[in-house]
């Protein structure tokens, strides 16, 4: 098992380390050195130098220090870092915030110290450690507020060799910026030393360039095109942001017209939202003439159709007032909030009467499907739409009688009036889960084939191949697609192992037992980096760390992330995993957190441990601090008007909104009420679990009301609402992987009696 032991391997990485990075390199070392040195009765010294005491006599320091210093340990966030690592893990006073899984150091850490006064080990006089620290900071300062001259001075001066020099580079080439800095910009980013800095520096230039116009630089910054886009619904956020840069910057060089063209009108056109660095593309689009009214009033009709995009629809209402397009508009918006009233108000002789009748029967259909559906003929007979209006049309009402609301009637309907150009694969997997709620097995076969390739192989489907494969006596073929689904660490891959019998896919990846820390990273500069940055509470460790996550090697990533693990850094142990896509690490993606509370309340409350686990690493990543845009706070995600219900009816004081950040509070109040949902749902922690999501008000209209029974599987896959039917996924998952990770047993992923159940 790796140990932090005290001798000889101190003496060892002191000896190969930078005298300037070994307060740094030190950082989490004490208060191991300290667990280590506790049960050694060695008490040899060797002496540094003149300025320095012995080894010995500074364990002592540090332990007298720590013995005064309150429990408190801070995960900072990191500069425009999202709410995985955002705000604060602390400890309470005590040791909780982290209790190991399956790997221990021979003692607990300890955690009552926030930071260490490191200049007790290094080979330095302290006051030259904290001058150094206190040289960086005024450095930096000098270079934001743009004084290099002072800057540079401090740095040839006082900081030769010290780990953080790259950063205050970054500092002078990313504050005042210059066109002329350009050239030293590039040789930063293509140095590949810090690679989330190169980033962070590639991203702020092309911001400038591009408010300057400066598209022959702005090319070189961002380089080739980074992939050939697909469809833009498939794109992610990031991936816009990249083609925009790419196409703003070589557009007005003449290198990609035709495409950048396409790109942009497909951009202005789609209603989702768009990255702020794809602005500067469509400024080019306007200047160019290609953002026309006729674009406008396109992307008006799109927005209107939907049910909701009421702002954006009124506010493109508003800019085609002075256009050729204002009359039709108005008495498009006319009808905007009933559009059943088309039949009265339009008479659909001219070429815009016509477009105005079809775009409000489109809204129409979206809002009031069933209604539409009975005018659907009188509409047809009277404004006579084109094959491709009828089309968008059918596509409205089949997302509608697809949906979990509708019956096995208003299916068929769709079955039967759909043109087959017309099903896309959204409509194909609503379709999928109609035809699993309503067991028409054959449907759910033959469907599945015809989804794209990328859908076709999600574990969802691959799990209900193989089901309805089994359901219509395909036998051999349907255990073995299950086989295959039941090697994938996701609930249906878990599921389909419960269901053959088969070992949970765990996919276990555990750090080197013969590990040894600091030695093992002595030599990683990231790390060294990260430590420093740690020491001096600084935000930007974050990009320290993911650098590390990212690009370490895996040894020395993972002897990382157990020292977040061990520290407390609970955030920071999670956003490794993420960072880096180490999925397997199991015991950096799913924390032991705050042990001693979660097992108290799940005692109190009578919810097994693992599923408030399961719940809360769902919820909150098992950020303590997280607050989400409805107000939900903490742990649990618990809503503020939720606590007050709880207090008033097991008769606690409730101290307010921000009471619920502490971690104690919070997991007594949602562990109370993940009790009150399991009570209300027969124990069934899947029921339980979309109440706790979605609100318990809607689990009655989602289990069969047609006497039919359905199990589990055919319930989960069902539920209408994506975030939900995700969310439950995750949670038993999760709540199975810590029932393994927590007792060592493998348990099962769905109960008895949740198997059992009718839903």
């Amino acid at each position: 098992m790796g140990k932090l032991t005290w001798q000889p391997w101190l003496q060892q990485v002191l000896a190969q380390t930078p005298k300037a990075m070994v307060g740094a390199l030190l950082l989490a070392l004490a208060p191991l050195v300290l667990a280590s040195s506790a049960s050694s009765s060695s008490s040899s010294s060797s002496a540094q130098d003149d300025a320095a005491s012995t080894q010995e006599e500074q364990v002592d320091a540090i332990e007298s220090k720590l013995a005064t210093t309150s429990a408190n340990i801070t995960i900072r966030a990191g500069a425009n870092s999202n709410d995985l690592v955002s705000g604060s893990a602390e400890a309470n006073g005590n040791s909780d915030v982290y209790s190991g899984t399956a790997l221990h150091f021979e003692d607990q850490m300890m955690l009552n110290a926030r930071r260490v006064d490191l200049d007790l080990f290094a080979k330095m006089p302290k006051s030259r450690i904290t001058k150094m620290r206190e040289a960086y900071v005024q450095a930096e300062n000098a270079f934001r507020r743009g004084d290099e001259a002072l800057g540079f001075a401090i740095q040839k001066q006082h900081l030769q060799g010290y780990p953080l020099n790259i950063w205050l580079n970054y500092y002078y080439l990313a504050n005042d910026i210059k066109t002329s800095k350009f050239d030293a910009v590039m040789k930063f980013i293509n140095s590949n030393e810090q690679a989330e800095l190169a980033e962070l520096l590639r991203d702020r230039y092309a911001r400038y360039l591009s408010d300057v116009r400066d598209y022959a630089r702005l090319s070189v910054l961002v380089g080739p095109k980074p992939f050939d886009e697909t469809k833009l619904s498939t794109l992610s956020f990031k991936q816009k942001t990249q083609l925009c840069r790419f196409y703003e910057a070589n557009w007005p060089l003449d290198k990609v017209n035709e495409e950048a063209i396409s790109f942009a009108t497909r951009i202005y056109l789609d209603l989702s939202k768009r990255p702020l660095s794809c602005n500067g593309l469509m400024a080019l689009f306007d200047a160019k003439g290609y953002l026309t009214d006729k674009l406008v009033l396109k992307r008006f009709e799109n927005a209107y159709v939907q049910r909701s995009y009421t702002e954006t629809t009124d506010s493109l209402a508003q800019e085609l007032q002075h256009t050729d397009f204002a009359k039709r508009v108005d008495q498009q918006m006319q009808l905007y909030s009933q559009p059943e009233k088309l039949f009265d108000e339009v008479k659909g002789n001219s070429e815009d009467e016509h477009r105005v009748a079809v775009l409000a029967f489109k809204r129409y259909a979206n809002l009031s499907p069933r209604s539409a559906r009975n005018d659907f003929k009188k509409f047809i007979k009277t404004y006579d739409p084109s094959e491709t209006e009828l089309i968008d049309i059918y596509q409205i009402f089949a997302s509608s009688f697809l949906g979990r609301s509708y019956g096995l009637s208003d299916v068929e309907w769709v079955d039967r009036n759909l043109p087959t150009l017309a099903w896309n694969d959204t409509l194909k997997e609503q379709r999928l889960r109609r035809a699993i709620y309503f067991a028409q097995w054959k449907e759910v076969y033959v469907l599945i084939d015809h989804l794209s390739p990328d859908l076709k192989d999600d574990i969802n489907w691959r799990y209900w191949k193989g089901r309805a494969a089994l359901e219509l006596g395909k036998t051999d073929e349907g255990n073995a697609l299950l086989a295959e689904v039941a090697k994938d660490r996701s609930f249906f891959g878990f599921y389909a192992a419960q269901t053959l019998g088969v070992d949970y896919p765990f996919n276990y990846l555990k750090i080197d037992p013969n590990f040894s820390f600091p030695l093992d990273i002595a030599n990683n500069k990231a790390a060294i980096r990260f430590l420093e940055l740690y020491a001096l509470d600084d935000d930007n460790a974050i990009y320290e760390w993911r650098e590390i996550a990212k690009r370490s090697p895996e040894h020395e990533a993972m002897v990382m992330a157990q020292w977040a693990l061990q520290t407390g850094n609970i955030s920071y142990a999670i956003d490794f995993v993420v960072s880096s896509g180490r999925w397997d690490a199991l015991d950096y993606r799913f924390p032991i957190a705050y042990r001693s509370s979660y097992e108290h309340f799940s005692k109190e409350s009578n919810v097994p441990l693992s599923f408030l686990y399961g719940v809360s690493r769902q919820e909150s990543m098992l950020n303590h601090n997280i607050r989400s845009w409805a107000g939900a706070v903490g742990l649990m995600q618990v809503m503020p008007g939720t606590a007050r219900d709880i207090a008033r009816k097991e008769k606690w004081k409730f101290s307010g909104t921000n009471s619920l950040t502490d971690p104690e509070t919070n997991i007594q109040y949602g562990s109370t009420y993940l009790r009150w949902m399991l009570d209300k749902f027969d124990n069934n922690r899947i029921l339980a679990a979309a109440a706790y999501n979605a609100g318990p008000g809607r689990i009655p209209r989602w289990r069969s009301n047609d006497g039919v029974k359905r199990d589990v599987a055919m319930f989960v896959e069902c539920i209408p609402f994506k975030e939900t039917r995700k969310y439950v996924q995750n949670v038993i998952l999760y709540d199975a992987i810590y029932n393994f990770l927590i007792t060592g047993e493998k348990g099962e992923l769905i109960h008895p009696n949740e198997l059992s159940y009718a839903y």
